[in-house]
C-alpha cells in the first residue's frame, strides 16, 4: 500500500482528517512512534512519516514555535520604528 491509501483508510475509519487525527496522537496524547502507530493500526515507519510530514515531532514543534515568536517580535520592532517615526 502506499501512503495515500494508508490515508484513505484511516480518515474514512476515523472519521476525522489525518492532521487532525496525528495532531491528537503526537501532541495532545504526546505517544512516541511505536505507541501512535499501535493507537492507530499502521506500520510504525508510515507513523513516522506522517508525523515528520505534518510538522508534529518535537523538534519541529519547537523550532516552528521559535520562527514564529521571531517573526512577530520583528513586525512589532518594524512598527514600532514606523510609528515613532510619524
Amino acid at each position: 500500500m502506499k501512503y495515500r491509501h494508508f490515508k484513505n483508510a484511516i480518515e474514512s475509519e476515523y472519521k476525522k482528517p489525518l492532521k487532525d487525527l496525528m495532531y491528537e496522537v503526537c501532541v495532545v496524547k504526546n505517544l512516541n512512534a511505536v505507541e501512535g502507530s499501535k493507537k492507530i493500526g499502521i506500520a510504525k515507519e508510515v507513523f513516522v512519516y506522517w508525523r515528520h510530514f505534518y510538522r508534529l515531532e518535537a523538534r519541529q514543534r519547537l523550532f516552528d514555535q521559535t520562527i514564529n515568536e521571531l517573526n512577530k517580535s520583528f513586525f512589532n520592532a518594524t512598527n514600532e520604528k514606523k510609528i515613532s517615526e510619524c
